[in-house]
């Protein structure tokens, strides 16, 4: 007996499903959990005795997180999908700039949430250019360098906890640090005999028009190429890391979470103002000792704080944002170590409260000009946390 069409669509197991419905049912599994939250704490049920009730409480959050991971991995596509597009457009830089480009793919099966891997291709495509363009040697080149007339670009994801890791890595020249930081000091990012460390350095590429290029073509050289990367990055909560060797290579990773519709947060408090950090960037919570917090006239008046035996930067939030009045006392107050990309930054707090699983929001109209934030929480209670960017904190501080 022959197979009719419904029965072969059957036994794949598969449907097709238009993504505006994804997102919609991610949009109200977030409302769902808000609102199971708000009537399990709800203030009408203080005082009264209800038999069971914190075990049904305890079974209803598990089936809503559960479901809230359900429909995370719904979302998820294959980060192959953005990998094939790139692969080949490496083929037309190829023939653009007559090199001889070796792509070499890793973790193609690695998923993705969809709203990000429809912004990675353009971002990704400027560091292959640049990789292809700045990065690997013609091969003449290659050969006298003693390296493979092949040049090689590496791209390959993996996830790392509640992160999907994207890394460019090619085994060209490398950054040229010494035109980057002439280019960086005429812009006035550096001092005439600062010495910045290659990490602070490297960031300057990701600068609105920063380029070295003395020729313009069409691959790269107008400075706007890193900065589109940048941009997308912030919006999408990920981060930059790039470290280069001259003559060897450079090294550009992608780090973005999992999912961008939950977020799992320590909740905070700070003169009656609520604050969540992602709960993989805090490193440490203490109470700070006498003497623990000081004060360094060299640097301007910086706050430091003595931590596992070096000295770490406090920074005070309510030097970040404006109207919010001091908090508790020095000695009352809480001391959160969060680990950043220049290193760990100490921020005093007053409380915390919880750590739960938020609605993540973006920030939209006069609140897109909120410093340091990937955007707000909406906790089960209600109440509204601003998101806290650890890295833009810190680098804060440096600027």
């Amino acid at each position: 007996m022959s197979q009719t069409k419904t029965d072969t669509a059957s036994d794949t197991g598969l449907m097709r499903v238009p993504s505006e419905r994804i997102s919609r049912l991610m949009d109200l599994v977030a409302e769902l959990s808000l609102s199971v939250a708000e009537t399990v704490r709800s203030p009408d049920l203080d005082g009264l005795e209800l038999s069971h009730f914190e075990t049904a409480v305890h079974r209803l959050m598990m089936i809503v997180h559960e479901v809230q991971d359900t429909a995370t991995e719904m979302r998820l596509v294959p980060v192959d999908d953005v990998f094939k597009r790139l692969r080949r457009m490496v083929r037309e830089i190829e023939r653009q700039t007559g090199k001889k480009i070796d792509l070499v793919i890793h973790g193609a099966d690695t998923q993705i949430d969809k709203l990000v891997a429809d912004r990675l291709y353009d971002p990704l495509l400027h560091v292959l250019r640049n990789s292809a363009d700045h990065g690997l040697e013609l091969p003449a080149e290659r050969i006298a360098a003693g390296k493979p007339e092949l040049g090689r670009i590496t791209l390959s994801a993996a996830q790392v906890g509640s992160e999907v890791r994207i890394v460019v890595e090619d085994d060209g020249r490398g950054l040229n640090r010494t035109k980057i930081l002439a280019k960086a000091r005429e812009r006035g990012f550096f001092g005439p005999d600062e010495e910045p460390e290659p990490a602070i350095l490297w960031k300057v590429i990701f600068k609105d028009g920063f380029s070295t290029a003395e020729n313009v073509s069409n691959l790269s050289g107008r400075g706007v190429g890193m900065d589109v990367l940048n941009t997308t990055m912030n919006q999408l909560r990920g981060r930059i890391v790039v470290d280069s060797t001259a003559g060897q290579g450079t090294r550009v990773a992608l780090h973005i979470p999992v999912s961008l519709a939950f977020l799992d947060c320590i909740i905070l408090r700070l003169s009656g103002l609520l604050f969540a950090v992602p709960i993989d960037v805090v490193a440490e919570i203490m109470q700070p000792e006498d003497g623990q917090l000081a004060r360094i006239s060299a640097q301007g008046g910086a706050e430091v704080c003595n931590w596992r035996g070096g000295t770490i930067p406090v920074c005070r939030l309510t030097e970040i944002f404006d109207g919010i009045a001091p908090g508790a006392q020095a000695e009352r107050q809480v001391m959160m170590v969060f680990q950043t990309e220049q290193g760990p930054l100490a921020v005093p707090v007053d409380e915390i409260l919880d750590r739960q699983q938020v609605v993540m929001k973006p920030l939209s109209g006069r609140l897109t000009s909120v410093r340091a934030s990937f955007g707000c929480a909406l906790l089960g209670n209600g109440d509204v946390a601003l998101v806290l960017d650890c890295d833009r904190l810190r680098q804060g501080l440096d600027a």
